[in-house]
């Protein structure tokens, strides 16, 4: 009863609700939204448009097409379906705002009628621009004819490179010894590999290292990472798609024809969605595949090497990765140890990193300070080499003109992490992270303390904190002469 009473067209104040509640629908879709009077002037424009356009909608609202847009009345959709009252469905559009900003979308556009009236015509959008802007720079291409791959083999196309072999890869480990073997008795074959390994510890270092070791080395390497492309567009980039197949297709080849005989490269695979990973999966099994729109068969000739970053047991187990495709893919598993189970290799790795970032024009080497050292090695590197090298490059960012590498030109959050885990060895919780530098730190403070007050021992020991026997105590741990500082 109350609800229909609310929801009913009443006094001015009731209008103006409902006016408040449909805006803020509308400006909570995932669709751009435009309206317009039946003259083209714009009576609505939602955020998400705006962001997808590059426009403030405050500067929008009010004002006709044809100043917002570079478009010709005959060519703008919006204006034409406003002329004829007939709706256009989903097309392609590509066009130009006043401030420059190409724009790629796909469009709805359609009238509102009362008694044949013209009220208002409005367009729903769907954003390509981003998606389109990811295929080209993942894939390396242009958009090309169906025919065009083998014209550009024959004319000498430079295809993506895998540059890294296994002489690139820093270690003395036992563990990564181990990895590197069976990477180099597996790159011989044509076998699918798994590999599964945190974010950070150099899975596409190996993958490299493995195409640039086998056969395929002067085929095409291609790399895609599977969680940072949406299901609709990663599916025309492994499989390519013929034109029609969807709104706005064009003739396009997919990553499998791309990478030919060489090695194709799927990170992070856990991340693809279930209904594609069936799709992989036929493939895989049956090594042909078909075009997104198509019906024709292609044989697969590349070699898939994936990569998971959740062990294989919990993939299975939250069902992010098929059981029939991680057998599939996994006929060769390797496994990446994180840095906190090779610390041996931290130090050999932070030289390396200080020398890859060091100022070229330096003519002195940056060190890491000795306090640093240990705490390096304490520190469990939760994004592991990844994460090393970054504070590495940072450290020297900041470090101006200082040639030696502090606590100080840490980045805050990795500060606050090591002083945490030091707070956790004071408490008892790991005594073993209890490095040197502590005690130089206490020694420093405790002879501040008896200079200050010339040695007068009650005096320091109020100052610090702590009883006169426990200073006492630390005189003597030290070995310091207090008579120094009584003169």
């Amino acid at each position: 009863m109350g609800c229909r009473r609310y929801l009913r067209l009443g006094s001015a104040d009731e209008l103006g609700k409902k006016v408040r509640i449909y805006e803020k629908v509308l400006n909570s879709v995932h669709e751009g939204i435009i309206i317009t009077d039946p003259s083209g002037y714009v009576v609505f424009y939602n955020q998400e448009l705006a962001v997808l356009e590059g426009l403030n909608k405050d500067d929008v609202i009010g004002k006709h097409l044809s100043e917002i847009y570079s478009q010709a009345p005959d060519t703008s959709e919006h204006l034409l379906v406003s002329r004829t009252s007939k709706p256009i469905r989903e097309t392609y559009q590509k066009y130009f705002t006043r401030q420059g900003h190409e724009v790629h979308l796909v469009a709805t556009t359609v009238p509102v009628l009362q008694n044949g009236e013209l009220l208002a015509v409005y367009s729903l959008c769907r954003e390509t621009t981003h998606l389109r802007e990811v295929l080209l720079r993942t894939m390396q291409l242009q958009e090309i004819k169906e025919d065009s791959l083998e014209v550009g083999k024959k004319q000498g196309v430079q295809y993506p490179r895998a540059y890294f072999t296994f002489s690139d890869i820093i270690s003395k480990s036992k563990a990564m010894e181990t990895v590197i073997n069976g990477a180099k008795r597996a790159m011989m074959g044509a076998a699918n590999i798994l590999i599964y390994g945190e974010t950070g510890t150099g899975k596409e270092l190996l993958v490299q290292s493995i195409h640039n070791g086998g056969p395929r080395r002067s085929h095409p390497f291609v790399a895609i990472n599977c969680s940072a492309i949406p299901e609709n567009l990663l599916e025309t980039m492994l499989f390519g798609a013929v034109k029609g197949a969807y709104t706005g297709a064009i003739p396009t080849a997919g990553l499998f024809e791309y990478a030919d005989e060489g090695t194709l490269y799927l990170d992070e695979i856990n991340s693809m969605s279930i209904g594609l990973q069936a799709k992989l999966l036929r493939a895989l099994q049956e090594r042909n595949y078909r075009k997104v729109g198509s019906v024709a068969e292609i044989p697969l000739r590349c070699r898939i090497i994936s990569s998971i970053n959740i062990d294989p047991v919990t993939c299975l187990e939250k069902k992010c990765l098929r059981e029939d495709l991680f057998y599939r893919l996994s006929v060769i598993s390797l496994t990446l140890p994180p840095l906190r189970e090779r610390k041996e290799d931290i130090p050999l790795l932070t030289d390396y990193f200080i020398k890859k970032h060091s100022p070229k024009n330096s003519l002195e080497k940056l060190e890491l300070a000795q306090e640093l050292v240990q705490g390096f090695q304490d520190y469990r590197w939760a994004g592991n080499i990844r994460e090393l090298e970054n504070a590495i490059e940072s450290m020297i960012c900041m470090s101006g003109d200082d040639l030696c590498l502090t606590r100080e030109h840490l980045p805050s959050y990795l500060k606050q992490l090591m002083e945490r885990g030091l707070m956790d060895a004071l408490r008892g919780k790991n005594l073993a992270l209890l490095s040197p530098f502590l005690m130089d730190t206490e020694n420093i403070i405790v002879t501040d303390a008896l200079k200050k007050h010339r040695g007068n021992l009650s005096h320091a020991a109020k100052e610090l904190g702590i009883l006169r026997q426990s200073l006492q105590y630390r005189i003597k741990k030290f070995g310091i002469e207090v008579e120094q500082f009584r003169r």
